[in-house]
């Protein structure tokens, strides 16, 4: 199925690039990846899909850069590329921003600061998440994750009291 999946993408991304359809051959790209799983093939895949939407002037093909940032800064991190995730996820950040799309931003801006828990930058990573439990508290949308990640950087200050409140929190939100 997996090869057959791929051949299909790949069959897509070529009529779509002959036909210069610039938002399909993104997509077919951007589905390649959930083919080609291992880090190293997302990278590539996403690399290449947001290099034909960059080079577009097709609407379709350049709403795409966020999400494409996202799926290469993913795969960076996954790669313990940490530095050059970061920059991804922060350019997908002032994209999300200018968008408007208040859940989209959230979901960024998380990203931003679960890297930066990677890089040893707790204070900000902390801060990041602090902002982001305010925000989906206020849209009355609390995240699960927002919580397993200060969970995770309170253990790690040595406040297991903190820590244990907010893998409560998480735990509630499953129940």
């Amino acid at each position: 199925a997996t090869a057959r999946a791929r051949a299909a993408y790949l069959q897509a991304l070529e009529l779509a690039r002959a036909g210069r359809l610039d938002g399909l051959a993104v997509d077919a790209l951007h589905m390649l990846a959930f083919v080609d799983t291992a880090p190293a093939a997302q990278l590539k895949w996403g690399r290449e899909a947001l290099s034909v939407a960059l080079a577009s002037t097709q609407p379709a093909a350049r709403k795409w850069e966020a999400s494409l940032r996202n799926n290469v800064g993913y795969a960076l991190h996954q790669l313990g590329q940490y530095d050059a995730a970061l920059a991804e996820f922060e350019r997908a950040l002032v994209l999300r921003e200018q968008g408007g799309n208040a859940e989209a931003t959230r979901a960024a801006r998380w990203m931003v600061a679960w890297t930066l828990r990677a890089l040893n930058r707790a204070d900000e990573a902390l801060d990041m998440q602090l902002r982001l439990e305010r925000e989906c508290e206020a849209a009355n949308e609390p995240d699960p994750y927002v919580f397993e990640e200060l969970a995770l950087l309170y253990r790690a200050r040595g406040d297991e009291a903190q820590a244990a409140r907010y893998a409560e929190k998480k735990k509630a939100l499953a129940r």
